[in-house]
């Protein structure tokens, strides 16, 4: 029985709405959707959790939506197989500004956020984005993105394409917005 992991968006949770539709979809597959804890965990001890699952539970599939699709992304620096990443974050920092740090409280706690997530990115998100980039990117690890025409919270997702333009699928849908529940158009498996 093939492995399949769901890594969630920022405020979500393992047992999301979009994990329960790949369990529904995928129903001769073991879908695993641990919760991470994206406010109070480093992107290092979040990549940390990933690595053990994939270890743990022998993951041959990863699906990371929104900002659990930026995890997956960087996921790609120590998991080779196949990915999708569905409407992902790709400017972390602009929108950890806009979107997480966006009211000012706890500035102290949003600001060491920022930071983190400035440092992982250009150590891990930039590295992986230039090894696509370079034609350097492992065969075995297969990169698919189902993007939406209209994401009204990330905006047009073109130049992310432009930061990885190796890839083996993309597949744009309409009228879907960022919440993107339309998985069972994808050929996730194929």
């Amino acid at each position: 029985m093939k492995t399949v992991m769901y890594i969630h968006g920022y405020g979500s949770d393992g047992n999301a709405k979009k994990g329960q539709l790949l369990r529904a979809m995928l129903p001769d597959c073991h879908v695993v959707s641990p919760t991470f804890d994206y406010d109070n965990r480093s992107p290092w001890q979040i990549q940390e959790q990933i690595s053990e699952v994939v270890k743990s539970e022998n993951v041959e599939l990863i699906v990371g939506s929104s900002f659990g699709g930026y995890q997956t992304l960087c996921a790609t620096s120590f998991f080779t197989g196949k990915v999708w990443v569905v409407n992902p974050v790709y400017d972390v920092e602009t929108v950890i500004r806009r979107i997480i740090v966006k009211d000012g409280t706890g500035a102290e706690k949003s600001e060491r956020f920022l930071a983190d997530y400035s440092d992982f990115n250009k150590k891990v998100f930039e590295r992986q984005s230039q090894l696509n980039q370079s034609g350097m990117w492992p065969e075995k690890t297969e990169l698919n993105f189902a993007l939406s025409t209209d994401d009204e919270l990330l905006g047009d997702h073109r130049p992310l394409l432009e930061l990885f333009p190796r890839h083996n699928h993309v597949v744009w849908k309409d009228n879907c917005g960022h919440r993107f529940y339309r998985f069972k158009e994808l050929d996730i498996l194929g």
